[in-house]
C-alpha cells in the first residue's frame, strides 16, 4: 500500500457494533437469535442470486438494527458521521454504500422515505391508483346514469311527461313502485355480486391460478373494462343487470388485493400512508367521474348515461397497461414457496419462488447495495415460519391456549422451511378457533360494516335520489337545468370527499393513529347528520337559508368521513390478517363491505319513501354511534409496526376490549358531571368517577397475573425462552419492509 492509500485508509471511521453471537444476547428487533450458520445454511439451500458474504452481513445487519441505529445516532451527536464512516460488525467489515444503504433505510423520516421509492415501485403505487381510480369511476358513472338510464330503458321511476324514448307511465305512486325497486338492484347487484363472487374467485385466482397480487387485479381490470363498455352498449334492463354483475367481480378482486399488495410492499413508517392512496384515489375516482357525467350530460339527453358509463374505460385501460410491469409481492411469494413444495414436493420450484421473492424485493428497494433485501428476504422467510407455527397451535386445540415456550426464533424456526395451510383449515381459524385470526377477521368486519353504518354511500350512490329531496323538493320528472344541478352537487361532495381524505395522510402512521382517527370520525359524522336533519324540521318549501344549513351539515359530515373511516377501513382490514389468511380475510373483510353497500342501495329508496330525509339522517345518525363502539371495541391499536406486528396486536382479547370499551365510554359520560358537582375543588382535567383508563395495552398487560394463562380467548401471549442466561421475554418489534 502506498503512503497516500495508507493515509485515506486512516480516514476511516468505522462504526463499530458488537458481533452478538452468544444466545443471550436480546434485541428487540426479530432476528436476535440468528448466527452466521443459520444464514450461511438458509444461503446454501435457496441458491439466491448474491454472493454469500454479503448475504451473511445483511442477516446480521438486521439481527443488529437497535444496535446500529443507537451507535449511527452517535456518531451524529457527535458530528463524526460523514462520507468515510463504515459499518463493522464484529469481523465483518461493510463498504461505503453498504453503509449508506442502511443509514438511509433506518435513520430517514417519512418524508425521505417517499422521496426515495425505487422506480419500480413507484410505477406499482401508480398502478394501483388507476385500480383505485376505476372503482370510484365505476360508482359515479352508476350514480350519474341513475337519473336517465331507467327511464331510457323503458322503467321509469318518476312521473311527468317523458324527455327520453320512452315513455313514462303517469301514475302518481310510479316512483315508489317495482321501478324503484329496480333502481335501487341495479345499483346495489355489483356489491352483491361482488360480495359473494370476491368470496370464491379472489384466493383461487391468486393461489390456485398462480396468478399473484398483480394477475388477479389484471384480471379484475380485464372485468372492470368489459363491463363499463358493455353497459353502454345495452339496450334492455337485463343486460345491463348482467354487465353490472360483471362489474361487480372486477370491484370485489381489486377492493381485495390492491390494499393488501400496498401493505405488503410498503416500508413500515410509510405503510399507512401508501394504504390511504386507495381510498384517496377511490375519491378521486368519484370527482373525476362526476366530472365526466357533468361534461357528458348535455351531449345527448336522452343517452347520456351511455357516455357515463363508457367513460369509466379510462383508468381500467390505463391499470392493464401498468399493472403486469410492477413487481410482485416478496410475501406472497414466499407464501407460495411452502405451498409448491408441499403439495407436489416440487423442491426447484420452491427455491425459484424464493429468489423470485428476493428479485422483488431488489425491484422495490432499488438500492445500490443488496445488503437490506438480503437481510430482509431471510426476516420474511423466518417470520412466516413462525407465524406457521401460530396458526398450527391454534389449530390442534379447541380450547385456545398459549403459545409453547420455545420463542419464535427457536432453532427449528430458523433452519425450518416454510409449509403450507389449506384452505378449509384457514376457514376454520377464521369462524371456529379463538384466537389471533379471528379477531383479525373480527376486527375487519367491524370497520368495514361500519362504513356502510356510517351513510357515506347515500351520498355516494344514490345522490340523485338523495339530493333531489334537497333541492328540488318534488317527485316529478325533473329538467335538464335541474340535472345539471344534480350532477354538480355530486361533483361538489365527491370532490370535498377527495380533498378531505388527505388529513388522514398526517395522521394515520403515528403510534395508535387508526383508533385516533376513528375517534374522531365518528362522532363527527353522527353530530354532523344530525345536525343536517334538524335543518330540515318544517316540511314543504325551504328557504335558501335552510338548504344552506342543511348542505353545510352535510359537508361536515363528508370530511369527517374522509379524514377517518373512509380510508382507515382499508387500512385496517389489509394489514390485520397473517400473512397465511390475507387473502380470504380480506375477501371476507370486501364481502361484508359489499353486502352492506348492496343492501344500503337497494333499501335506500324505501328507506327515503318510508322515513324521508329527515327520518333517513336521524336514522345514520344513531348507526354512526353503534358503528362507534363497535370500532372501539375490536379495532387494535396500530400505526408505526411492521406489517407482521400488527397481528401481534391481537392478542389483547375481545372480552377485555368490551370491558375496556364499556368502562371508558362511563368515565367519559360521567366526566362532566363529576366536574360540576365538584367544580370549586376540581379542574377539568383532574374529573371524572374513579381511575381514568390508560390505553387498551396498558391495562390488559396490567390485568395479566405474573404468569402466563389462558384467557377466554387468548391464542398468545408473548413468547418466553430460556437462554444461556436469565428468562427473557420477546415482544415483536418492527424490521424491514
Amino acid at each position: 500500500m502506498t503512503s497516500a492509500g495508507a493515509g485515506a485508509a486512516s480516514q476511516i471511521h468505522w462504526a463499530q457494533v458488537r458481533n452478538n453471537e452468544n444466545l443471550g444476547h436480546v434485541s428487540k428487533y426479530p432476528l436476535n437469535r440468528v448466527t452466521e450458520q443459520h444464514a450461511a445454511h438458509f444461503y446454501s439451500r435457496q441458491h439466491l442470486p448474491i454472493e454469500e458474504d454479503v448475504f451473511i452481513r445483511g442477516v446480521l445487519a438486521l439481527r443488529s438494527q437497535d444496535d446500529i441505529e443507537s451507535e449511527f445516532r452517535k456518531l451524529l451527536r457527535a458530528g463524526q458521521w460523514g462520507q468515510n464512516t463504515r459499518l463493522r460488525i464484529g469481523e465483518h467489515r461493510y463498504s461505503r454504500i453498504e453503509t449508506e444503504v442502511l443509514y438511509n433505510a433506518w435513520m430517514s423520516g417519512k418524508r425521505e422515505t417517499l422521496w426515495n421509492l425505487s422506480r419500480l415501485h413507484r410505477l406499482l403505487i401508480v398502478a394501483c391508483i388507476y385500480a383505485a381510480m376505476t372503482q370510484g369511476w365505476d360508482q359515479a358513472a352508476m350514480a350519474g346514469a341513475a337519473i336517465e338510464v331507467m327511464n331510457n330503458l323503458g322503467k321509469s321511476t318518476v312521473t311527468g311527461p317523458s324527455s327520453g324514448t320512452a315513455k313514462r307511465t303517469t301514475n302518481s305512486n310510479v316512483d315508489l313502485d317495482k321501478n324503484t325497486w329496480l333502481l335501487g338492484v341495479t345499483v346495489g347487484v355489483p356489491f352483491f355480486a361482488g360480495a359473494v363472487l370476491g368470496l370464491i374467485i379472489t384466493d383461487p385466482i391468486t393461489r390456485f391460478l398462480g396468478f399473484g397480487r398483480r394477475g388477479a387485479i389484471c384480471i379484475a381490470g380485464v372485468f372492470s373494462l368489459i363491463s363499463v363498455v358493455g353497459s353502454a352498449a345495452v339496450h334492455k334492463w337485463e343486460h345491463l343487470l348482467g354487465f353490472r354483475i360483471l362489474l361487480g367481480a372486477g370491484m370485489a378482486g381489486k377492493a381485495s388485493i390492491v390494499p393488501i399488495l400496498l401493505s405488503e410492499t410498503s416500508p413500515k413508517n410509510v405503510r399507512g400512508v401508501l394504504l390511504v392512496c386507495w381510498q384517496l384515489f377511490v375519491a378521486f375516482g368519484l370527482a373525476a367521474g362526476s366530472v365526466a357525467n357533468l361534461s357528458v350530460y348535455r351531449l345527448n339527453i336522452q343517452s347520456s348515461w351511455r357516455y357515463m358509463f363508457v367513460a369509466a374505460f379510462l383508468p381500467a385501460l390505463l391499470l392493464l397497461s401498468l399493472i403486469l410491469f410492477s413487481p410482485e409481492s416478496p410475501r406472497w411469494l414466499l407464501k407460495e414457496s411452502g405451498a409448491a413444495k408441499s403439495q407436489s414436493g416440487d423442491t426447484a420450484q420452491s427455491q425459484k419462488l424464493i429468489r423470485d421473492a428476493y428479485l422483488s424485493l431488489i425491484d422495490l428497494r432499488g438500492e445500490p447495495s443488496p445488503i437490506l433485501a438480503a437481510g430482509e428476504i431471510y426476516l420474511m422467510h423466518t417470520r412466516l415460519i413462525d407465524e406457521q407455527h401460530r396458526l398450527k397451535d391454534e389449530l390442534a386445540r379447541t380450547r385456545p391456549t398459549t403459545l409453547p415456550d420455545e420463542g419464535p426464533r427457536a432453532e427449528s424456526r430458523l433452519v425450518g422451511e416454510i409449509e403450507h395451510i389449506g384452505w378449509w383449515p384457514r376457514v376454520k381459524l377464521m369462524f371456529l378457533y379463538p384466537g389471533f385470526t379471528r379477531r383479525a377477521h373480527l376486527a375487519a368486519a367491524a370497520v368495514m360494516i361500519s362504513q356502510q353504518l356510517c351513510g357515506i354511500n347515500l351520498l355516494a350512490f344514490l345522490a340523485d335520489r338523495f339530493f333531489r329531496d334537497s333541492i328540488i323538493h318534488h317527485t316529478q320528472n325533473t329538467t335538464p337545468d335541474e340535472n345539471m344541478q344534480l350532477l354538480g352537487t355530486s361533483f361538489g361532495f365527491m370532490f370535498l370527499n377527495f380533498s378531505a381524505t388527505t388529513i388522514a395522510l398526517f395522521q394515520i402512521d403515528k403510534p395508535n393513529g387508526r383508533r385516533t382517527l376513528l375517534n374522531w370520525s365518528f362522532p363527527g359524522m353522527a353530530i354532523s347528520l344530525l345536525g343536517s336533519a334538524l335543518v330540515l324540521t318544517k316540511p314543504g318549501e325551504r328557504t335558501a337559508g335552510v338548504i344552506a344549513g342543511h348542505f353545510i351539515f352535510l359537508a361536515l359530515f363528508m370530511i369527517a368521513y374522509s379524514a377517518g373511516e373512509g380510508p382507515a377501513a382499508f387500512v385496517i382490514s389489509a394489514e390485520v390478517f397473517p400473512l397465511v389468511n390475507r387473502e380470504l380475510g380480506m375477501s371476507l373483510a370486501v364481502f361484508w363491505n359489499f353486502m352492506g353497500a348492496g343492501v344500503l342501495a337497494v333499501i335506500a329508496p324505501w328507506l327515503l319513501k318510508e322515513l324521508g330525509q329527515f327520518g333517513v339522517l336521524l336514522l345514520f345518525s344513531g348507526t354512526n354511534l353503534f358503528a362507534w363502539f363497535l370500532c372501539s371495541w375490536l379495532i387494535p391499536d396500530t400505526g408505526i409496526e411492521a406489517l407482521e406486528d400488527v397481528f401481534d396486536r391481537l392478542d389483547i382479547t375481545t372480552w377485555f376490549m368490551f370491558r375496556y370499551t364499556v368502562w371508558k365510554i362511563l368515565w367519559r359520560v360521567t366526566k362532566p358531571l363529576h366536574w360540576c358537582l365538584n367544580f370549586k375543588t376540581t379542574t377539568w382535567s383532574e374529573a371524572g368517577f374513579g381511575r381514568k383508563p390508560g390505553s387498551p395495552r396498558d391495562e390488559f398487560d396490567e390485568s395479566k397475573p405474573n404468569t402466563q394463562h389462558t384467557d377466554g380467548d387468548t391464542a398468545s401471549q408473548p413468547e418466553q425462552y430460556e437462554m444461556d442466561g436469565p428468562l427473557i421475554t420477546n415482544g415483536h418489534a418492527a424490521g424491514g419492509v
